[in-house]
């Protein structure tokens, strides 16, 4: 851990690693990452958002479709990934370069610039909501993380973990820090902004997903998510979506890894046999003559989530409507009319025409708290596969069966695994932290709930 922090290290690290790892490109870092202490915010923001819609889908979201069984293994690592070999060495690379001294550590750079330079409090903002998403996945994959003491440079090498319960809390207070910082009048606007989008909507969306991954933990989270989605945006057109460079240079993480990784990772037959009769199906996967499915396939521009070019929404307007389709459930509401709204919304993202979407309508079945979140485990594919990681682990849905080959020293039990282990590097360089985090979650195996997960 005590290079994580360094900012010399950071550019050095970032060359050497482009030229030593060949995967790493579509799972972290651009080479081209700016350092220094003068750098602009006009330098650091593209960067920054490049980097936090990589982690979204590349490296850690595999992993959590390979999971929930959007995914599998067909050849080489994915395999052993498929079978739940997953160590500590799996996501050094992300939890350094993806995120400590990739988005977070930019994010962090921001916020510090823009209060320095006191008339950008838009862009601001944006730093506070992209560094709430990222602490987001962060704790949904390991639950305590370093965060309080984390960005503190030469001052701290060897940070403690903030809590799990303490970073949701942090989480609330960036986003809330966002609304405050729109709601503020700014001469220049903001950088990074994404077409359309609505950024207070935006950060009122967000809170009520943090709200609802609590449902374990507090009593009050979907009357909170309620809250907050009456103020959340209401169309497609207004989310937040991320357009990545349409070329093999720094096109979406999905379709650089079909490329680069052929075939290697395919389409779970638990997935494909879901979609079937579903109009989304031939936009997620080509079925090929022997029967497997997969993802990616060289100029086939059908499948909508595996182009160079394919979007990346930091929040769908899709996954608002299921957010308060399941809150109102939870709160004794009847959820089927926002249920609908919630399918029609990814299949419209998607371009599925009306006639086809008013059929698929007809075959769903009520509205209870299974179909609710098998509905959207199908929705959000291809677009943040650790809310359906999440969404699993809290509810149970959809039902699934753990890989018979997924008994091994870091998942005795041999479940769908409930979190990741800590990078071997906060072991050796962050020993006493790292230990004491462990000590307070019960344990560093797969199989470990993490506190917002755990009955």
């Amino acid at each position: 851990m005590k290079n994580i922090y360094n900012k010399a290290f950071l550019f050095f690290a970032s060359i050497a690693l482009v030229v030593s790892c060949s995967d790493f490109g579509d799972t972290n870092l651009d080479p081209g990452r700016p350092g220094g202490e003068n750098v602009s915010l006009v330098a650091i923001t593209p960067t920054m958002q490049t980097q936090t819609h990589r982690n979204l889908v590349a490296a850690a979201g595999r992993l959590a479709g390979i999971f929930t069984q959007q995914y599998e293994g067909f050849d080489a690592q994915q395999v052993a990934f498929t079978q739940y070999a997953v160590d500590e060495g799996t996501l050094a690379n992300f939890w350094e370069f993806g995120l400590y001294t990739g988005s977070m550590r930019d994010c962090v750079d921001m916020i510090e610039r823009a209060n320095v330079q006191g008339d950008v409090p838009h862009t601001r903002g944006i730093a506070r909501i992209y560094l709430a998403v990222n602490l987001g996945l962060a704790t949904n994959f390991w639950g305590d993380i370093p965060y309080t003491e984390a960005f503190l440079g030469a001052e701290n090498l060897s940070p403690t973990y903030d809590s799990q319960e303490a970073i949701y809390e942090t989480i609330h207070e960036l986003l809330d820090g966002a609304i405050a910082d729109f709601g503020q009048s700014d001469p220049q606007g903001p950088l990074g902004d994404l077409v359309g989008t609505d950024w207070i909507a935006t950060a009122h969306a967000l809170k009520a997903r943090y709200y609802l991954q609590l449902t374990k933990r507090d009593p009050n989270a979907a009357d909170k998510a309620l809250n907050e989605l009456a103020q959340a945006f209401d169309s497609n057109a207004s989310s937040p979506v991320f357009a990545f460079e349409g070329s093999p240079n720094g096109g979406n993480p999905l379709a650089l890894f079909g490329i680069q990784r052929p075939n290697t990772m395919v389409i779970a037959p638990f997935f494909a046999d879901l979609m079937e009769g579903d109009p989304r199906k031939d936009s997620y996967m080509v079925t090929t003559d022997d029967g497997t499915s997969l993802y990616y396939q060289n100029n086939n521009p059908n499948l909508f989530w595996a182009q160079f070019a394919s979007p990346s929404t930091l929040i769908s307007y899709a996954e608002v409507k299921f957010l308060e389709a399941e809150a109102l459930l939870r709160t004794g509401g009847d959820a089927r009319t926002v249920l609908e709204e919630a399918i029609t919304a990814n299949m419209e993202f998607i371009g599925i025409g009306a006639a086809d979407i008013t059929a698929y309508l007809g075959t769903v079945a009520g509205a209870d708290l299974e179909t609710i979140i098998v509905e959207k485990y199908k929705a959000m594919y291809g677009s943040n596969p650790v809310q359906t990681w999440n969404d699993f682990r809290r509810t149970g849905f959809p039902e699934l069966t753990p890989n018979p080959e997924g008994v091994n020293g870091s998942n005795p039990s041999g479940v769908v695994p409930r979190r990741f282990l800590y990078p071997d590097s906060e072991r050796l360089a962050n020993n006493a932290a790292y230990e004491a985090a462990i000590s307070a979650q019960g344990g560093h195996l797969l199989d470990v709930d993490l506190w917002a997960f755990e009955d």
